[in-house]
Order: structure tokens, then sequence, then C-alpha cells
């Protein structure tokens, strides 16, 4: 039998990185990723987080799979030149001025193509049946199709929640000198 693989794809602001800068709480997501690992049935995660863990499904992967059933497969942005893979993936692009002032990002392809190689990698490292792969938005499908033609089982889900605004983080500065763009991809 096929190992599965569900791909969540959400945004990073969500995932809980703990050395993250400005995450929002949403109870939501939690939820899902609870009830996604019930229902499917995971016996291993693999999540898109960047060396900036621990995340949230990185805590509930300890919780109710134990010790090793849970890996970053994204090198960190300082690693990535190892790989390589330049730092940054996306480009931002500014709409409007200060105070008004929205972001869209331009997505470098090839260094997205590069790390979900490396992905694809470092899953077919592990052995298990029924996995959870949590990516960003821009991953979804283009990493579900990679997963496919390796000859994994795949089903695909994405998660935003825009119909609700869940709670900012206090140190979700916007214009400070840790500047972060509300990034599709990291």
């Amino acid at each position: 039998m096929m190992p599965r693989v569900t791909v969540l794809a959400t945004l990073h602001v969500v995932q809980g990185a703990e050395r993250r800068v400005g995450n929002v709480h949403d109870p939501m997501y939690v939820a899902l990723v609870d009830k996604l690992m019930a229902s499917e049935s995971v016996d291993f995660i693999f999540e898109e987080a960047s060396g900036l863990g621990p995340t949230i499904a990185e805590k509930l992967a300890l919780e109710k799979l134990g010790f090793l059933r849970y890996l970053d497969i994204d090198p960190a942005r300082g690693d990535r030149a190892d790989f390589g893979i330049p730092s940054n993936s996306s480009e931002p692009h500014m709409i409007g001025a200060p105070p008004s002032v929205a972001f869209a990002n331009w997505q470098i392809l090839d260094a997205h193509a590069k790390r979900e190689e490396v992905w694809l990698q470092r899953i077919r490292q592990h052995k298990f049946q029924s996995a959870l792969a949590i990516v960003g938005l821009v991953h979804l499908l283009s990493f579900a199709f990679r997963l496919q033609a390796a000859n994994f089982s795949v089903q695909a889900i994405n998660y935003a929640n825009w119909q609700r605004q869940p709670a900012r983080r206090p140190d979700a500065g916007v214009f400070d000198e840790n500047l972060r763009i509300f990034d599709w991809d990291e």
C-alpha cells in the first residue's frame, strides 16, 4: 500500500512557530490539525517551519505520536545556501504608502521548486503510513503534485480562515526595526 500524505496549506502566522515574529493565535487551526491527525490516522507530521519552531503541530506530534514522529522539512533561511537555495523565496511589493499600505509578494519560482525538492527528499527518508505535511499556501498544489509524481497517495486541504480575525500577538509589530511583511512563504 502506498503511503498517504495529507498536504495542509495554511498561513504561516497561524502555525505558532515560537521563533517567528507576528504570529496569531487561531484555536480553529489547532482544532483542524488535531482533527486531521485523528481522521487521517496520521503517524508522522512534516512541516515547513523553516527552523522557527517548535510549532503547534510539533507539540501535538510529540504529545500524540511520540518522539521522532515530527520533522521540520524546510531549511532555515541561514542554511538554505547549503542546498543552493536563496535565503528568500519571495520579494515584497508594497501597494500604497504608509499609513495605508498593503503588500503583495512576487514568488521566486526556482527557489520554491528547490525547497520542495529538499522537502521531498526529507520525506522519502522516513517510514510512515499516513503523514500530514503542513506547508504555506503557495505550495499547496505544486507540492501535492510533486508528491503524487513521487508515488505517494495524496490529498490536499487549505486553511486560511479569512472569515474571522484571530487575536494578534502583542509582539506583532507592523512598522518597527523587525518589520515582517505578511509572508505567504518564508
